[in-house]
């Protein structure tokens, strides 16, 4: 079947992004908004609170899923697969209804998607946004000064370790609060809440964690034996650590981007759908403690599920659709990425050489129209790839028709012949 082919990937790319061109340049706007006024208040806020940041980031992070979960149910009714839900209930089942509002979708999916956001750390590249428009707004308030000092924002904490500690207790109190509470009672309400103060414990709890990692790492890189192992190993951990970052992105990255496209859609999310129930999949849900939920061994383990189930699941769907449509995907999603840094340098060059109070305009204008044309179409691919899977696994897993000149053949074998009298 043609749609099922991942040659047809693109074309499926393109034409969702032209179908539904308006509303993704709607929610896409409607969140540039809310991370420009986010960042506005982060700088005001920031230089006098030590703990804003951190927590204008966590609400710029649900901004950023908010939107993304907004953008891809937008461009559900273009997605035949997905309308049919008719993917093999041995890999996931379906969660949504098939009538499903934006405002349903963002309540069921936020929680999820949060937790896969959080657990591969890509919410760094919301606090480098951040980080950077409050530097280039210090620099224009108050000159290399000013940038040094709003550079210095996201920081800040570390001289008030007390104080995010604090914050980390407080916050995963609330989030328990929130979900024993408010959830069952009040579920669109409850979902966005627990959501909200999972991302500041996360955050907080991060920056403790890392602070200490950070001085534990200091500590062990400036002993002797740490040079003389580096010495020992050779060139191997070089090579390692130079594909790894490329393969983390565009492999797993990928793999778990398609995942989260899912989940959106709506498919189920659930561990144990993810492991599986075969005995393996048992076997390790006992052994992580998700059989005993709230002890210490299920909480010790929670990170590394968080982080490595999504990939396992996603691998199952990759795995029973084919490797080559992956294969594809993998490469238009990496190329996006590529593909909008060079057109921003395109423009640039092809508006030439300025003064510099031209630029300070004009690359806001050229940053915003080069990322919406980057997040239109890396939205439309991942649910285009999804809807593909979906298909070729529901084709894969029906039961073949039978051959009928087979049948007409089995049928000419056994009618007896009948002599003539």
């Amino acid at each position: 079947m043609l749609r099922s082919s991942p040659v047809t990937l693109p074309w499926t790319t393109l034409r969702l992004a032209g179908r539904f061109a308006v509303p993704l340049a709607l929610w896409f706007t409607v969140g540039q908004v809310l991370r420009y006024l986010l960042f506005l208040g982060g700088y005001h806020f920031g230089l006098h609170h030590a703990s804003v940041p951190i927590f204008v980031i966590s609400l710029i992070v649900m901004v950023t899923l908010g939107v993304t979960v907004a953008m891809l149910h937008s461009v559900k009714d273009g997605l035949p697969g997905v309308k049919k839900r008719e993917l093999d209930e041995s890999l996931t089942s379906w969660t949504a209804a098939e009538e499903e509002t934006i405002l349903d979708a963002l309540t069921r999916a936020l929680l999820p998607f949060m937790i896969f956001y959080l657990a591969w750390n890509w919410f760094t590249q919301d606090a480098q946004d951040f980080e950077q428009s409050a530097a280039g707004r210090g620099n224009a308030q108050g000159g290399i000064f000013g940038q040094i000092q709003a550079m210095k924002l996201t920081i800040a904490l570390d001289h008030h370790v007390w104080v995010a500690i604090a914050l980390t207790a407080t916050f995963l109190v609330l989030k328990f609060i929130a979900e024993r509470l408010a959830e069952p009672r009040w579920p669109r309400f409850g979902g966005i809440t627990v959501a909200l103060f999972e991302v500041n414990w996360t955050l907080f709890g991060l920056f403790t964690v890392n602070k200490a990692r950070g001085d534990l790492t200091g500590w062990i890189t400036n002993r002797v034996f740490w040079h003389w192992l580096g010495e020992i190993s050779g060139p191997a951990f070089g090579w390692f650590d130079a594909l790894w970052p490329s393969f983390k992105e565009a492999v797993l990255g990928g793999l778990v981007w398609l995942v989260i496209a899912g989940v959106v859609l709506g498919v189920d999310a659930d561990e144990e759908t993810q492991l599986g129930r075969g005995r393996v999949g048992r076997g390790l849900a006992s052994a992580s403690g998700m059989d005993r939920p709230h002890t210490p061994w299920e909480v010790i383990t929670r990170e590394w599920r968080d982080k490595w189930l999504p990939t396992v699941y996603g691998f199952r769907m990759v795995f029973r659709s084919g490797l080559l449509p992956f294969m594809v995907f993998c490469v238009l999603f990496t190329g996006l990425d590529d593909g909008a840094l060079l057109l921003q340098r395109g423009v640039y060059h092809l508006l030439g050489p300025h003064p510099i109070a031209y630029w300070m305009p004009a690359l806001g204008v050229v940053y915003f129209f080069a990322e919406l044309l980057h997040q239109v179409l890396r939205v439309c691919l991942m649910a285009a790839a999804f809807d593909m899977v979906v298909t070729r696994v529901s084709e894969r897993s029906a039961t073949p028709a039978s051959d009928p000149t087979a049948s007409a053949s089995s049928a000419r074998q056994i009618v007896p012949r009948v002599r003539p009298s």
